[in-house]
């Protein structure tokens, strides 16, 4: 069980009442809070421009001459998926939301 913090008031304020290892404590998790925010948003920042980089490489994708249904001569000789068609099928159909923003 969590003890109650020790309360007081100072001219009508409510104050709690820290230990000093306690407020040490609070002070230094709220460092690594700051920190971690900081490399989130630096994470989000190289999120959306990878982002950007697959749409445009997608857009890139689909102006190639078209797909022909029969596999090329190299895919037809080992009897492997087309890997363009492949590529194509994978930046065209991916998801375009990550985490509630919209892209």
């Amino acid at each position: 069980m969590t003890p109650k913090p020790r309360r007081m008031w100072v001219d009508g304020t409510e104050l709690v009442v820290l230990t000093a290892h306690d407020y040490e404590n609070l002070a230094g998790q709220r460092r690594q809070a700051g920190a971690q925010a900081a490399r989130n948003r630096a994470l989000r920042s190289q999120l959306d421009l990878l982002s950007s980089f697959v749409d445009e490489l997608g857009q890139a994708v689909t102006r190639l001459p078209e797909y022909q249904p029969t596999p090329c001569a190299a895919c037809a000789r080992t009897d492997d998926e087309c890997a363009r068609q492949a590529l194509i099928d994978a930046l065209t159909n991916r998801p375009h939301q990550t985490r509630g923003r919209q892209s």
